[in-house]
């Protein structure tokens, strides 16, 4: 068996735990170990008998709670994101300010960000993992961005005929190209200098 295919999956994509209560400090043990040897070899190298021995478990322990290393990976990274929230500050530019800094902050300065070079090439080889980084990482995060634009819509800060996709991709795609692709350092002041130019057309005019 191969790692990447790991156990059989249950929904979830986990392994069957059936009649095993389930032990949060060896999760995050096994959690803690994934996150570290991600840091030191990146996604490609990483084997559960190493993230295993690191984490003082078995692999049969970590097949019992992730049917593929892929899930693993991906539930490991989604602990190093804080936990999004819809912040009103009574301004859509404001809040979308303030979620830009929080994703530079995540792709800069957390395993994250320097692990996913190498995970976004894996991707495009593993549909699992990259359905998995969709639905554990992108798509609950993303809600938030959608949230702070349709409270401007609603309170007329922002026109009702704007794009939100178009919106939310020309904030976050740039990040994802200054790591991925340049390699260039994302300058401080890039969060409200972009907020402020994709914005600038669909802002209603006072009064």
């Amino acid at each position: 068996m191969s790692e990447s295919q790991m156990a059989p999956r249950r929904p979830g994509g986990r392994g069957s735990d059936i009649g095993r209560p389930r032990d949060p400090d060896m999760d995050q043990a096994i959690l803690r170990a994934a996150i570290e040897l991600l840091s030191e070899v990146g996604y490609v190298r990483v084997t559960v008998a190493e993230v295993a021995r690191r984490a003082g478990v078995s692999k049969p322990a970590i097949y019992r709670r992730w049917s593929q290393k892929s899930q693993l990976v991906v539930e490991a990274m989604v602990t190093q994101i804080r936990p999004g929230k819809d912040n009103d500050s009574g301004s859509a530019a404001g809040d979308l300010v303030a979620l830009t800094d929080e994703l530079i902050d995540v792709l800069t300065r957390t395993p994250l960000g320097r692990v996913l070079p190498g995970l976004v090439a894996e991707m495009a080889a593993d549909p699992v993992l990259a359905a998995s980084y969709r639905d554990l990482i992108i798509k609950p995060n993303l809600r938030h961005w959608r949230a702070a634009v349709e409270r401007g819509i609603a309170s007329g800060e922002l026109s009702v005929d704007m794009d939100v996709d178009f919106v939310l991709n020309a904030l976050v795609g740039p990040l994802y190209f200054s790591l991925l692709i340049t390699g260039e350092p994302i300058a401080a002041g890039y969060a409200r200098a972009a907020v402020n130019l994709v914005l600038a057309a669909h802002k209603t005019a006072p009064g």
